[in-house]
């Protein structure tokens, strides 16, 4: 069976030169129950090389404690980005918001790495531009689809961080 790092070196292949982080070795990746969608990778994505709550971001610390907070295991998780690729600038310092084709070959991505995933139980559309993929997703998989604010310091607020922490532990109560 492919593996979630064939995944990404086929992408890297189709879309070179866009550059695409790859899956924290950490995490469950294959094995994961819980596929968590966020966005697009970040300029800390890029650096580390990885889509990882470990990144050295607010918005990587905000999503490693709610995860924490609700008890979720990281070898239970996968985490990706609907938009596989870094959509910033050259400097690499600010993403840009992504553009409609982009998400639609994103959803298109996203349908094929369920395949890679045997023991998926929920996927976790994190954010307004990850909810876009709920439709295909709902068509494609029989595992649960729940949606969760984004991390980010300019999304979170206290109340939404609590709402966050409240739907994992709900995701972690129904397995």
């Amino acid at each position: 069976m492919p593996t979630v790092n064939t995944y990404v070196q086929g992408l890297r292949e189709r879309y070179h030169p866009r550059s695409i982080p790859d899956f924290d070795p950490k995490n469950g990746n294959e094995n994961a129950k819980f596929l968590f969608v966020l966005e697009a990778p970040g300029p800390m994505a890029m650096e580390t090389g990885v889509v990882s709550y470990d990144n050295p971001d607010q918005t990587a610390r905000n999503f490693r404690d709610q995860l924490y907070e609700a008890s979720i295991l990281r070898k239970d998780i996968a985490i990706w980005n609907l938009v596989p690729w870094y959509v910033g600038d050259e400097d690499r310092r600010q993403i840009r918001p992504v553009e409609r084709d982009e998400v639609a070959a994103g959803i298109g991505h996203l349908l094929e790495l369920l395949l890679l995933l045997p023991k998926l139980q929920c996927v976790v559309l994190v954010g307004g531009i990850a909810r876009k993929a709920h439709l295909a997703l709902s068509s494609a998989t029989s595992a649960r689809i729940l949606t969760s604010h984004h991390s980010s310091a300019r999304a979170m607020t206290a109340a939404r961080y609590a709402e966050n922490v409240a739907i994992f532990k709900n995701l972690q109560a129904k397995t």
